[in-house]
């Protein structure tokens, strides 16, 4: 049997937290409560029962393992459903970034590798062994390897984006935020569902799910999706690029062992051999001696191609597509065992992840700038801990977090037809990396309107480099052979807290204050390690320190809700992407420093309202403003009369941090009743501003809007569904990223044009 409500709380007001169950009633486990502003669900769940409301209803959460409204909680969240991902056909975490405000999420150099940025707060870094500022959690579990975090998203209850430092219940420490994935889960009764898509570009995509009662204790569900096609960049020549192929799937166990005691297995898995982005050149490409190559004239060009040298080192041929080929596995076991007072948790997780990508970051045909990556990587983590009952004025939850995480990596750079280098690369080395930290929050009820709450974690991390090696290679042959280093080891101890006030002045509104202390990781540069010695050196953990105000208000006459939020923080030794230079050559070599001191404020604003019954819009909008108060960094390097070399350092005191200072997002929607039938139409817009590159205005990226619109017809029994679906309608020109890999050679990622798809779903 699953285990029984505990919500008794004298302090909870029927008014305020009311104590509704069904499609309302949403969970989460941690310090995690969700600001619901996609209520129009556009298109039902494949095992939904019943047409969705058009009403904002309010939603009830259990975060810090209480029933409360969720409009009572003090953070800026956004929650996304999985009916409106499924909408908008959101199908990975690029996609989502322009579905909430205040969040950037970018393909660096066009690789398989995310980079988040939440705020402005973010971390560029295409290698596989630095953990990213915003965490992402699938149920609970942080997956802190960023080329993983880029998986499939299928099956999904709903999607939380946390802004702000995380720095006190949740798993790993992060400055930026963090991105929760919550899945559905398994049912009590048996159902299955069944979808397929076709879109633009020969795009296909087939997701579908089982579950229900193996026996009165027992309960599976088995989920599943694959896509394939969608190539729609190409080369001169005419030939595509761009295509997916990847397959993932779920188990999920849920066993009720008896009252008091639950148990939640998940096995998956996920298989991906799709090419990679291709780059294009915005500006003509003068990186070879004497020789211009015009910008591309469409957005959607792309040049492949490498040494035959290079391509024997990788293992490929020198015309192969860029691909990126990454493969996940993993198991977690969630217990939860309730006693009189509380309830203990604990969380078990391990996961394997394999990478193998070619990417061709020059954007031309020849071997002037390619990388490859082969990276296996393992990640083991547990965590217990134990969550007051709500049956007093104090509430409380406490626990114990540890991870181990290795990774074997080799990453090879082809340089081969370049006149700077003239040669390729190959780094290889071990990383091994232990967490262990220990966490507490209290919230104290001082009367029903007012409560504080106030947390504190203490977290060591000890990540060690081992047996780095960067070699040379020149026709075939190793010209640095005893290049290597050891051993090299960063660790901290450090605390991080939070400390709130709440208070409702008015039935329906809630006015929060908030200070937060988070901590990021430090780590090492791993590519292009030209130069042991400097490259093995390690950059410094960052820390943010984070003030908020908020105002969550309700009007439920009017059927509209509006959440304000302002920040100001305090950054120390912020993790920069920039450069140093090489002794031996003089050439700039990329290297991740850290800004000692900078600063950012801005705030969101989300809104959503019902004018009439079926009609609802909602409108988000984010602003941050941030500039370095106290860093230089290499701008070039002069050679010395004694053929030494020496850095040319840049004051960067007042320089504007790398973030598009505004995002909007919104949407509108209308549910007609044709009879038998519901028939809902809706359209949503995303807007990025400029994107102020550190290496000059030349690399700013210029503003883009984007629009979607979607139609979705279904029975009121909702047994099917069919729909269609369009982004980027209008079919903007625009790109996501400028940036140069060696002098001379501009390059872009193009967002990809107007597509199309209809998707035909069933269910039993």
């Amino acid at each position: 049997m699953p285990p029984k409500s505990k919500n008794t709380n004298p302090l909870l007001q029927a008014g305020q937290l009311p104590e509704t169950r069904g499609r309302d009633t949403v969970d989460t486990s941690k310090n995690a409560a969700m600001l619901s502003l996609e209520v129009a669900t556009n298109q039902l769940p494949l095992d939904s029962k019943a047409a969705p409301s058009a009403e904002n209803s309010d939603l009830i959460v259990t975060a810090e393992r209480r029933s409360e409204n969720v409009q009572n909680i003090g953070s800026s969240i956004s929650v996304l459903s999985g009916d409106t991902l499924t909408t908008r056909n959101v199908n990975n975490v690029f996609d989502l970034q322009y579905q909430t405000p205040s969040l950037q999420v970018t393909p660096q150099f066009g690789s398989g590798q995310p980079a988040f940025a939440i705020r402005g707060v973010g971390f560029n870094d295409y290698s596989s062994n630095n953990a990213p500022t915003v965490g992402i959690y699938i149920d609970e579990v942080a997956n802190p390897v960023p080329f993983a975090t880029n998986g499939m998203m299928f099956d999904i209850q709903r999607v939380e984006v946390l802004r702000g430092p995380q720095g006190t219940l949740y798993g790993r420490n992060t400055t930026g935020g963090a991105i929760n994935y919550i899945l559905n889960k398994p049912t009590d009764t048996y159902k299955g569902g069944l979808s397929v898509q076709y879109g633009r570009f020969n795009a296909t995509k087939i997701d579908g799910y089982v579950s229900g009662p193996i026996n009165d204790r027992l309960r599976f569900r088995l989920s599943g999706q694959t896509e394939q096609g969608g190539a729609w960049q190409h080369n001169e020549q005419g030939a595509s690029l761009g295509r997916t192929n990847r397959s993932a799937a779920r188990f999920l166990l849920d066993y009720d062992a008896n009252d008091t005691l639950k148990l939640e297995l998940n096995i998956h898995g996920s298989h991906d051999r799709s090419d990679a982005n291709g780059l294009h050149l915005y500006a003509p490409m003068t990186a070879l001696p004497g020789q211009t190559y015009p910008a591309d004239q469409s957005r959607y060009m792309t040049h492949w191609g490498t040494s035959s040298a290079f391509a024997r080192e990788v293992g490929i041929h020198p015309n192969t597509k860029p691909f990126s080929h990454i493969d996940t596995g993993g198991v977690s076991l969630r217990s939860e065992q309730e006693f009189s007072f509380a309830t203990l948790t604990d969380i078990f997780s391990y996961d394997r992840m394999h990478r193998w990508e070619y990417d061709n970051f020059d954007a031309f045909n020849q071997g002037l700038a390619d990388v490859a990556f082969k990276t296996n990587a393992q990640v083991f983590a547990n965590e217990i801990r134990l969550t007051s009952n709500d049956t007093s004025r104090l509430t409380w939850v406490g626990g114990i977090y540890y991870a181990h995480q290795s990774l074997s990596d080799q990453y090879q750079s082809g340089f081969t037809d370049s006149p700077i280098y003239g040669t390729d690369g190959d780094v290889n080395y071990d990383q091994r990396v232990n967490t262990i930290s220990g966490f507490g929050q209290a919230t104290y009820h001082i009367t029903p309107q007012l409560r504080v709450t106030g947390g504190v974690r203490i977290e060591h991390e000890s990540r060690d480099l081992l047996n780095l090696t960067s070699h040379y290679i020149t026709n075939g042959v190793i010209t640095n052979p005893e290049n290597g280093v050891a051993h090299r080891n960063t660790s901290f101890t450090k605390p991080t807290g939070k400390f709130e006030i709440q208070y409702n002045p008015v039935s329906n509104d809630m006015i929060y204050v908030s200070f937060t202390r988070g901590v990021k990781s430090g780590g090492f540069t791993t590519y292009n390690s030209q130069n042991d010695a400097l490259s093995a050196e390690p950059f410094k953990p960052e820390s943010l320190l984070a003030y908020e105000i908020g105002n969550k208000l309700s009007l439920p006459e009017a059927h509209l809700k509006l959440n304000i939020s302002g920040f100001y923080y305090d950054y120390r030794n912020q993790q920069i992407q920039s450069a140093t230079f090489n002794t031996m050559n003089g050439g700039m070599i990329g290297q991740i420093v850290n800004a000692p001191r900078s600063h950012l404020y801005g705030g969101e604003v989300e809104a959503t309202w019902t004018p009439i019954p079926n009609f609802t819009l909602s409108q988000s909008a984010g602003w941050a403003v941030g500039a370095f108060d106290r860093f230089s960094s290499l701008g070039g390097v002069q050679k010395l009369a004694d053929n030494a070399y020496a850095g040319i350092y840049v004051n960067r005191k007042g320089d504007t941090l790398p973030f598009p200072k505004f995002t909007l997002n919104g949407s509108a929607s209308y549910r007609w009743t044709i009879g038998d039938f519901y028939l809902t139409t809706g359209m949503n817009y995303s807007r990025r501003s400029p994107y102020h590159s550190l290496f000059g205005s030349f690399y700013n990226v210029p503003a883009y809007t984007l629009w979607g619109a979607d139609i979705t017809l279904t029975p009121k029994d909702a047994r099917w569904t069919v729909a269609v679906f369009g982004k980027n309608i209008f079919n903007k020109r625009y790109d996501v990223t400028r940036n140069f890999f060696i002098s001379g050679d501009h390059v872009a990622l193009a967002g990809m044009p107007a597509t199309w798809g209809v998707r035909v779903s069933g269910s039993f």
